[in-house]
């Protein structure tokens, strides 16, 4: 009987405890859940600039997402955001606050994202610069000189992965650029927090300037419910740094000596099974960079290597116009905002789409490569960018290995501020990468853009003139254009005229057309269905661009009619399109397989049919279909591309794409290209990927591993592995194979 009396007693001990520990968990996330009162100056806006307080601390915060540090404390928050999608000027759904930090070596951000259902919160990726859109983010924007130009964004979701761009010209987005910083995000009772530490060091700014800007965006995953501090209209993007509210109290500021050195090693093993060859060979160079000043930057690279690349992704080429593969090598990324031109990139919302692009200046992807694609050694390559007052700079200079011998080019761009959002600017590139022949090009434009015209709408106007010089040819030959845009919620409206010459050739630019005119138009409208609960906008559209030579004779045009493109409350979305095309080929050509297209008048309709399933999901599908008459015969298009995420830390999946073609001579085409993804995080800063490519025109695969490791901010390690293939009767043969390791590290003063 004692002994059951002991144990009843022993019993209500433990459950008071329990009782107690329990109490003291639920009132301390009553009181993190207690709303937390807003400046009315710090309140979120739909137009207007608020303001946030930076507070100046001697012991830092530890960053650790937990936000339980006493000198978050001492910061007064800033929040109330509104939403800007699915609806506007009404509050975001769930609260969002933030505060701010600093001391002598760097900047810290706190971000409270409450949410009443935090088992609800989406979280698929721990890949740093991988697509996070669809997932619960927290994307913070800084304007470091206060110019409403210039910048930098930073983005982080509940699993701490990163993503980060440089900004130019407030729309210029370089997400090539990864600075050396820290976040770390956890997933709270109450919703869950980012906590995030820029060092000084890693960003340039003016240190007499007491004021920067700053944006806060926040996207609630389930609900596609985009919210924002600071001009939280829809047409403005988050990295807008025109839009950003005013960060005060920002003393003291220093950036050290601002050098940086970047030594890195690198060893590599290459086999050639068909001629039986193999080579080991061991290199090692440097970058260094340092600030001339807080807004100019010199960087200089001495046997510039790009081992650590990713591969591009296979294209077919169905068409009589060269194919258009981005640049990737971060050295040439870097600051690229500085050199862009004539401001065509920011005239539509679709010019993403590599095909519509018809000229492109100065393009630092023929730097290092050869006329037939191989890679010549880049024995030295300096720049300096930044900004001097209200003038933007950037000049590049590469001395460049070939077979021929060693060549020199370079490219100067300067370009100045007018008005609050515009710039009027010069472009010169001189040399030519694969020629000893003279080649050079010279051009100026103008950049208008306002985020306040005809009623509070974004309007663009943008106009160009180049020339370009041949030594063969001793003949200046011109290229122009004039384009404009105009923008809101429900209005997508833009118009250009571009004229490139027969002749014009700069051996650094890209040009897919020589010889013509294009006259382009497109018109969007994009009403909102608040009425129905399973569609939340539709976008109903027309493009029309017209091709002549230069007597206005028409060579060929293509229309797009986009029937419906319907956006539903599940958040996905499915489009039908309808397409006209005519074309004269003057001249017989050749497509991807080797086919020959012959010279005729030719004109055909088509139906396109695309979706976009679960991007939100841990399994995403996106399935397309179309049909045409392409070139006098019959084509069908379909493929799918679709992604699984079992959880954060894997992802694998791909994409399919057939062709189908029956020619108007009743051959028959079947050319299909694939590519499968699998990639393995084994921490936000540790990752294992894999990419492998098949077509069945070359009739071989390639298989690109690499695994990356961040061992501390800004310093990397790699270890690429290159596998090709060839598909013959026997199966898949290997033909070559690489193995590359790189150890990168830096030293900061």
């Amino acid at each position: 009987m004692i002994i059951n009396l002991l144990k009843t007693k022993a019993k209500r001990f433990l459950f008071k405890r329990v009782l107690i520990v329990a109490v003291l968990f639920f009132i301390q996330a009553a009181s993190a859940v207690e709303h937390t009162s807003i400046a009315p100056g710090s309140k979120g806006t739909f137009r207007g600039r608020p303001t946030v307080n930076a507070i100046r601390v001697e012991m830092p915060p530890e960053v650790n997402g937990v936000l339980d540090d006493e000198v978050w404390k001492l910061a007064k928050p800033a929040g109330e955001f509104l939403q800007k999608s699915p609806q506007q000027n009404v509050p975001h759904s769930q609260r969002t606050e933030f505060r701010v930090l600093y001391d002598d070596n760097a900047i810290y951000v706190a971000v409270w994202c409450f949410d009443d259902t935090p088992s609800a919160i989406i979280a698929k990726n721990m890949q740093r610069d991988e697509y996070m859109r669809s997932e619960d983010i927290v994307n913070i924007t800084l304007d470091t000189f206060l110019d409403r130009r210039n910048g930098y964004f930073f983005s982080v979701n509940s699993l701490s992965a990163r993503g980060d761009s440089s900004i130019s010209n407030n729309t210029s987005v370089n997400s090539e650029w990864d600075g050396a910083w820290v976040a770390r995000c956890k997933k709270q009772v109450w919703g869950w927090a980012a906590e995030v530490e820029i060092p000084f060091k890693s960003i340039s700014f003016d240190e007499n300037n007491s004021t920067w800007g700053i944006n806060v965006y926040r996207n609630i995953g389930r609900y596609g419910e985009r919210g924002q501090w600071a001009n939280s209209r829809s047409v403005n993007k988050s990295f807008n740094v025109s839009e950003c509210g005013d960060l005060l109290g920002l003393y003291g500021l220093k950036q050290g000596l601002g050098l940086d050195i970047n030594p890195y090693i690198v060893g590599t093993y290459q086999k050639d099974y068909d001629k039986n060859d193999s080579d080991l060979l061991g290199d090692f160079g440097f970058d260094v960079r340092y600030r001339l000043t807080p807004s100019l930057t010199a960087l200089a690279s001495v046997n510039t290597d790009f081992a650590q690349t990713e591969v591009d992704e296979r294209q077919l080429n169905l068409t009589r116009f060269p194919l258009f593969f981005p640049e990737k090598r971060q050295f040439f990324l870097e600051d690229s905002g500085i050199f862009g031109f004539g401001g065509a990139e920011s005239t539509s919302r679709r010019s993403s789409d590599s095909s519509s692009t018809l000229l492109i200046p100065f393009f630092s992807r023929r730097i290092g490569l050869s006329s037939d694609g191989e890679v010549d050694p880049i024995q030295f390559a300096g720049k300096i960018t930044g900004r001097v007052k209200s003038y933007n700079i950037g000049f590049l200079d590469a001395v460049v290995e070939s077979k021929e011998g060693t060549r020199n080019v370079f490219v100067g761009r300067v370009s100045k501020n007018i008005f609050e959002q515009s710039s009027v600017g010069f472009l010169s590139t001189l040399g030519d990468p694969n020629s000893d022949e003279m080649n050079a090009l010279a051009g100026m434009d103008f950049q208008f853009r306002s985020s306040d015209m005809f009623g509070g709408r974004n309007f663009r106007f943008n106009a160009y003139a180049l020339a370009s010089y041949v030594e063969e040819n001793e003949s200046l030959e011109p290229a122009w254009n004039i384009s404009s845009s105009l923008e809101d919620r429900n209005l997508d409206l833009s118009a250009s005229i571009t004229e490139i010459g027969e002749e014009f050739d700069p051996a650094m630019g890209f040009v897919r057309r020589r010889g013509n005119r294009r006259y382009a138009a497109e018109l969007d409208l994009t009403p909102y269905h608040d009425n129905l609960n399973w569609l939340r906008n539709t976008r109903h559209g027309y493009d029309a661009e017209m091709y002549t030579d230069l007597g206005n004779n028409l060579i060929n045009t293509q229309q797009k009619f986009d029937l419906a493109t319907l956006y539903l409350e599940s958040q996905d979305i499915i489009g039908l399109s309808v397409s006209h095309i005519t074309d004269k080929p003057s001249e017989s050509f050749s497509i991807s397989d080797g086919t020959t297209i012959p010279a005729d008048n030719y004109e055909w309709w088509g139906l396109n049919l695309r979706g976009y399933l679960g991007m939100h999901r841990r399994a995403f599908f996106g399935p397309f279909y179309s049909i045409d008459g392409y070139y006098g015969g019959l084509r069908h298009q379909f493929g799918l591309e679709s992604y699984f995420t079992p959880w954060p830390n894997l992802k694998f999946g791909g994409k399919i794409e057939k062709n189908l073609i029956e020619l108007e001579n009743s051959e028959k085409l079947d050319i299909t290209i694939s590519r499968l993804e699998f990639n393995y995080n084994f921490t936000p800063d540790f990752i294992f990927s894999n990419m492998l490519q098949y077509d069945n025109i070359t009739e071989s695969l390639g298989v690109n591993s690499r695994l990356q490791l961040e061992y501390k901010p800004g310093a990397k390690m790699f270890l690429v592995v290159n596998q090709g293939y060839l598909d013959e009767r026997t199966g898949l043969v290997m033909k070559e194979f690489e193995v590359v390791t790189k150890v990168g590290a830096l030293f900061r003063f």
